[in-house]
């Protein structure tokens, strides 16, 4: 479960958000993603966003989180995925729409996986650890 709400600033022109506070989660796993980790919210399709906001829902917790797994890599992308499937369960995100993004993920994440490289993550960590 989260144990602090979401507190952004909207990147104007950019489709981003910038943490304003850390978000913390402490489901099977304890997660802190520091104060200014940028994200983009759900990664939907545009053709899939009236039924799968990138922001605005009840799975924007779990979207942070997921992007920081991704953006990190300190755990495997299964686990990251389950993380985040985990995560939209303790926020109450219905079942359907869940598991529907899950396996989105499970079968499409690997491009976004793949796009980030060991020494950029471990520079994203530092840079917002300092």
């Amino acid at each position: 479960m989260f144990k602090t709400d979401l507190v952004v600033t909207h990147l104007v022109g950019t489709g981003s958000y910038r943490l304003k506070e850390a978000l913390i989660y402490a489901g099977s796993d304890l997660v802190v993603i520091p104060e200014g980790f940028i994200f983009d919210g759900a990664s939907v399709p545009q053709i899939f966003t009236n039924l799968f906001p990138k922001s605005g829902a009840r799975y924007d917790r779990a979207a942070c989180l997921h992007d920081w797994l991704y953006a990190t890599q300190t755990i495997s992308r299964k686990e990251a995925d389950d993380l985040f499937l985990e995560a939209m369960k303790t926020d109450g995100v219905g079942t359907i729409t869940r598991r529907t993004i899950y396996r989105a993920v499970r079968m499409f994440g690997w491009f976004a996986w793949q796009k980030v490289r060991k020494d950029e993550a471990n520079k994203l960590i530092d840079s917002l650890a300092a």
